[in-house]
């Protein structure tokens, strides 16, 4: 077996396994962070673990946002969910880069 056939195998057992398995499984995430931490449990595991369960959960909240009022969402439809689902991950990933920029040790220009 190639390496591509692998990587696309290994792929859809993911991607089935985030689709049903996810839906039962979204409450163990605190563990997951448990083990992260105290364990010695593989990081890219624990990476796949948490991607499984989470699947759902984005579906939940774009759900959430998009639902009318009368139905429990927000009523923001498709494209104001969307919307603000970007704006949100665009924030975290500024938060993520200023962090990053923030904590780098500039080098010196003394020699």
């Amino acid at each position: 077996m190639t390496k591509l056939p692998r990587i696309t195998l290994a792929f859809w057992i993911m991607k089935i396994a985030a689709t049903t398995l996810g839906e039962t499984g979204g409450d163990l995430l605190a563990a997951i962070l448990a083990a992260r931490y105290l364990t010695r449990v593989s990081v890219t595991l624990l990476f796949w673990t948490a991607f499984v369960l989470t699947r759902p959960l984005g579906a939940t909240v774009g759900d959430f946002f998009s639902k009318p009022v009368a139905k429990g969402g927000l009523g923001y439809g498709t494209i104001g969910s969307s919307l603000v689902l970007a704006g949100v991950l665009a924030a975290l990933i500024a938060y993520t880069m200023w962090q990053g920029q923030r904590t780098t040790t500039p080098l010196s220009d003394a020699g």
